[in-house]
């Protein structure tokens, strides 16, 4: 499998989304699909439909009597190919960053056409994180 993965990006053609940690930039991505309002971002639950390949996080063990019940989501670019290119832009407890972003290589998606062409993609995708 490709491994053309960034871990963390710093900024892709979309103000406010910059993250710092480790400098890795998405640089210029042209041919992202975009409409009249400019990028067309996917929601988790599109992406979801979208994936042929899916792997779930392995979560680290928490420090007793740690408790967690919420989401960690990432921002994704999607390449023409359907492999992840680019994981940025953490949410949620940081704790289960590295386990999502690992899980989040491995992912796969149908090639996305648009009037014949490939086109890259960006989204969204959120993992439901319960820790007890």
């Amino acid at each position: 499998m490709k491994t053309r993965i960034a871990l963390l990006c710093a900024a892709l053609l979309y103000a406010g989304t910059a993250l710092a940690q480790l400098g890795v930039n998405c640089g210029e991505h042209p041919d992202i699909l975009h409409n009249r309002s400019g990028v067309v971002w996917f929601t988790h639950e599109q992406l979801e439909k979208m994936a042929i390949k899916r792997v779930e996080p392995v979560m680290p063990s928490t420090p007793p009597g740690f408790q967690y019940d919420g989401y960690v989501t990432f921002k994704i670019l999607v390449d023409r190919e359907g492999d992840i290119a680019c994981i940025w832009d953490p949410a949620g407890s940081p704790l289960f960053h590295s386990a999502v972003n690992v899980a989040l290589q491995y992912w796969k998606f149908r090639p996305m056409r648009v009037d014949g062409q490939p086109v890259e993609f960006v989204g969204v995708m959120k993992f439901h994180v319960y820790a007890k």
